[in-house]
């Protein structure tokens, strides 16, 4: 019989007592027990000597342990089905989708004895000062991007771009190619359209949020600082981007990639999704879901959302824009393609003059002066223009 050294002490105090060298209270006292509790303890030590100090349940059986055949299944579909699966997600899994309730614990101890190891090893952590969150919804989303084998070699690779509220939590987000100014401007109008136009966004020092060519000249006599696309239609917006100078700093969002990249890509995977549609279509049923189940109530309840400005306000805020100067024969030259301006009534004479050059997510180019849409182009006329200027440069080339 192997006792422990609590076992023994119990035992000793026990003796001590029945040797009459300790009273029930000072044996109640030393053991943190009742009197009554030390009567039973003797009871048993003198029906079975030194073993009846033990507990009554020693190398007993659990009643509510996990059935071997059961425990069998699981391991199964944690190596098979769920591989790459941490355990509070696969425990939700397995209640949501084989009807199998089971503690995160016990499953945890289950797939150890297994030799199935946790998913991510806990690293040492260095010290970082707390920064408190913003105290309401749309006061400041952290917005960055995340390229990754979204679809396990399904599909091509992704970047996952998104947007995270500071105050809640809240999640924004779509799969794009590449990180582009494209992606951020539509994630911007999922977020407008959705809530409203935030105050702030903080944001890392790509060059798609802050440019780094030096002001022009007229920028300098204007003394505004030169912008990007996007910080452009920020501006124009109201919408500050705040320079994050690392990653920490925009933790939230940082972190929030690995768990997308544990969570979202075994809904993926269990999706089927082997394309960017089916990627953005298992997403859209993924994070009201996600939403709900890890938001945070913020510190004021009043959202501070702006209102949306109207559809055709934002889709000229949120394109890309670019001056031309008109040429004598009333074209502009853009991307290295040569546009005619129509005759107008309104303005019959623009050369010289300066005019905005807008281009849509949709391949559509205008062109506007003094606010007023001069020319406009087709993605299709586009199209068609960029053939004729091949075929002349493989005509020069021959000649």
């Amino acid at each position: 019989m192997q006792i422990t050294m609590q076992e023994e002490n119990r035992l000793k105090v026990v003796q001590e007592y029945m040797d009459g060298k300790l009273t029930v209270d000072q044996a109640a006292a030393v053991l943190k027990r009742r009197p009554r509790s030390v009567y039973r303890l003797v009871a048993k030590v003198r029906a079975k000597g030194p073993a009846g100090i033990l507990h009554g349940n020693r190398n007993r059986a659990s009643p509510r342990r996990v059935p071997a055949a059961m425990e069998q299944k699981l391991v199964a579909l944690a190596r098979e089905k769920y591989w790459d699966v941490n355990d509070t997600h696969l425990c939700e899994l397995l209640l949501k989708t084989e009807r199998i309730s089971i503690g995160r614990e016990t499953l945890r101890s289950m797939l150890r004895r297994a030799g199935i190891g946790p998913k991510r090893k806990v690293k040492r952590r260095k010290y970082r000062s707390r920064r408190e969150r913003k105290e309401a919804f749309g006061m400041m989303i952290q917005i960055d991007a995340s390229p990754h084998d979204w679809l396990e070699g399904r599909g091509p690779w992704l970047t996952l771009v998104g947007g995270k509220d500071d105050a809640t939590s809240h999640v924004w987000a779509r799969f794009e190619e590449a990180e582009t100014t494209w992606g951020y401007l539509d994630l911007m109008r999922d977020v407008i359209t959705g809530h409203g136009v935030p105050l702030s966004l903080y944001a890392d020092r790509h060059s798609i949020f802050h440019t780094s060519r030096e002001p022009s000249i007229i920028e300098q006599l204007k003394d505004v600082v030169p912008l990007s696309q996007f910080g452009r239609a920020m501006d124009e917006l109201g919408v500050s981007i705040i320079k994050a100078w690392s990653p920490q700093a925009k933790g939230r969002i940082e972190r929030q990639w690995g768990t997308f990249q544990d969570r979202l890509v075994v809904a993926l995977r269990l999706a089927g999704a082997k394309t960017r549609a089916d990627a953005n279509r298992v997403l859209k049923e993924f994070l009201p879901e996600y939403n709900k189940q890890f938001c945070v109530p913020p510190k004021q309840a009043t959202s501070v959302f702006r209102k949306a400005p109207h559809k055709s306000v934002l889709r000229d805020v949120l394109c890309v824009k670019e001056t031309r100067t008109v040429k004598k024969d009333h074209t502009i030259s853009f991307e290295g393609l040569v546009l005619q301006i129509p005759p107008s009534k309104k303005y019959p004479c623009m050369a010289d003059r300066v005019v905005e050059v807008r281009e849509y997510r949709d391949g559509l180019l205008e062109i506007a002066y003094k606010k007023t849409v001069v020319a406009q182009f087709s993605a299709e006329a586009i199209a068609r223009l960029m053939k004729t200027k091949v075929a002349i440069n493989n005509s020069t080339r021959a000649a």
